[in-house]
């Protein structure tokens, strides 16, 4: 069974128009501002298509002249944006095709729901002003415009240009600092100029299968820092003294080209709740996107919302891909296990959602730390975000948990109306003991038998030849709509990826604690 799903690849990324081109900044157009962290900025990206030159094709030197004119104003249109005065307010709709998932929040649902009707073209989208337009990050705190220029060719790519301060502008300095970006690079992302270099940083990166729940870089490649649209406005400390005199970036820098996503998940929840079922799916694909960095001895160490991607499936259905890996564990001498001789070695990103062996640990000779189920407990926290709660982990002006302390009878209870196997997998998720936590693919183990085995879990008593009835069921099943669908459903996907990684010892301890452990 697992053998059999595992001859089953995922495909790489295909979103590049040709599989010489994107290696160099200058082979992009690039669009507006759709993110800013604290190491990078992201911008809408396209390749434009070079068509072949015939006779025929040929134009007169006039209608050149016309095309920049309609070119310059364009992108002069853009970068007025900059200056706007006044920001309208917006509106949150949801596409038809997934509202059965989601239940907008509040004050939203009605407009929301009459907003989108007829509207198809995308599941989460802004309308202002008479026109729709993609949701973009913190756009309240922004001036620049939502929509593409009039005219303009859609953006399916997103450009991440980190900020190289102290790296300096040497190919080998730059990948030094920053080679765990390139973690989850497809194999010809990097066939450029790395495909050149000797340098053990490329040919000794942790190398990655892809994942469904992971990020997939299709390019990436060094080159001269740039002056983006807003950059003075957004991030001017960090130009090079070229592009500002007060900037304290390197010249050259680090860029990494993604298929880009609708909104984060950060965006997507602040807007919409999911239903249980919804939810739980949500959660299950980060297990499982956990589970898979796992199995290659990568620690993600930086598991916020902010650093999860949100598209949707033919359904409707949310779709999590993990992104951002410039926190993480990937040294192959090391696997999952850091030694933390002293407070110098970095131990990840973000200290609020920091497992609890993680943030308590006390550096010195032979100590180790242990990040198998580290991404784990971070997912346990978020799923109180999915679920609609605050994560308690998080101060927002109220009383909120510390992971270094915290007891876990303490832990705000979730309420009757989410389903006892869901509490009971987040409690265990939130274990303070690593040894007593579930890892991600127990855990994961435990919601597909919650989704699609209830059946099983209602046999009594359960027994080796119902399982593997069930098992065998689920199979072909799964096999039959893979066959079916060229573009699989979050759904299937899910199956497949449970299948493939089928352990009956693991699935054994999953239908254990599903059937004995009380929440």
């Amino acid at each position: 069974m697992e053998t059999l799903f595992k001859r089953k690849k995922i495909k790489y990324e295909n979103s590049m128009p040709s599989h010489t081109s994107g290696y160099r900044f200058e082979d992009y157009k690039i669009g507006y501002n759709i993110g800013k962290g604290c190491n990078a900025a992201v911008y809408k990206a396209f390749i434009p298509e070079v068509p072949k030159t015939k006779a025929s094709d040929k134009i007169t030197t006039k209608e050149k002249d016309e095309v920049v004119n309609r070119q310059v104003k364009s992108e002069g249109q853009c970068v007025s944006g900059e200056d706007s005065g006044e920001r309208k307010k917006v509106a949150i709709t949801q596409e038809n095709s997934s509202l059965s998932f989601v239940i907008l929040k509040k004050e939203m649902l009605t407009d929301s729901l009459r907003a989108c009707e007829g509207d198809t073209s995308n599941p989460l989208r802004v309308s202002c002003g008479g026109s729709s337009y993609l949701l973009r990050a913190f756009e309240e705190d922004t001036n620049y415009p939502l929509k593409v220029p009039e005219g303009e060719t859609s953006y399916p790519l997103a450009l991440k240009m980190l900020w190289n301060i102290n790296a300096g502008s040497s190919s080998d300095a730059i990948l030094t600092s920053m080679v765990k970006e390139l973690v989850p690079t497809i194999p010809n992302a990097l066939i450029g100029e790395f495909g050149r270099m000797k340098g053990s940083y490329i040919h000794n990166r942790k190398k990655m299968k892809p994942h469904p729940n992971i990020i997939q870089i299709v390019r990436a490649f060094i080159d001269n820092v740039p002056l983006l649209p807003g950059a003075w406005m957004e991030y001017p400390d960090v130009l090079p003294t070229r592009l500002n005199p007060c900037g304290l970036g390197h010249d050259r820098t680090l860029f990494l080209v993604m298929k880009s996503y609708p909104c984060t998940l950060q965006q997507y929840l602040r807007v919409c709740i999911p239903n249980k079922e919804c939810a739980t799916v949500m959660i299950l694909q980060l297990l499982e996107g956990v589970d898979h960095l796992v199995q290659h001895g990568i620690a993600h160490r930086d598991l916020k919302s902010d650093n999860i991607l949100v598209e949707f499936d033919s359904v409707g259905c949310p779709r999590l891909v993990i992104t951002d890996f410039g926190c993480c564990l990937a040294e192959e001498s090391l696997g999952l296990k850091l030694p933390f001789t002293s407070n110098d070695v970095n131990r990840g990103g973000n200290i609020c959602l920091m497992a609890p062996e993680i943030s308590t640990a006390i550096p010195g000779p032979g100590v180790i730390i242990d990040y198998s189920k580290s991404d784990a407990w971070s997912v346990g926290t978020l799923a109180y975000e999915i679920l609609g709660l605050r994560n308690p982990f998080y101060g927002y002006g109220v009383d909120y948990l510390e992971s270094c302390n915290y007891q876990e009878d303490k832990l705000p209870p979730l309420p009757s109306s989410i389903h006892r196997d869901m509490r009971l997998v987040v409690k265990l998720l939130l274990c303070r003991d690593p040894k007593r936590r579930l890892s991600a693919r127990v855990a994961a183990d435990m919601l597909h038998l919650h989704l699609w085995g209830p059946e099983l879990l209602a046999s009594a008593p359960i027994t080796v030849e119902n399982v593997f009835r069930w098992l065998r069921c689920q199979t072909l099943l799964t096999l039959l709509q893979v066959s079916k669908n060229h573009k699989l459903p979050v759904e299937i996907e899910l199956k497949r990826s449970f299948l493939a990684n089928l352990s009956f010892e693991e699935l054994r301890l999953g239908l254990d604690l599903l059937l004995h452990v009380k929440t």
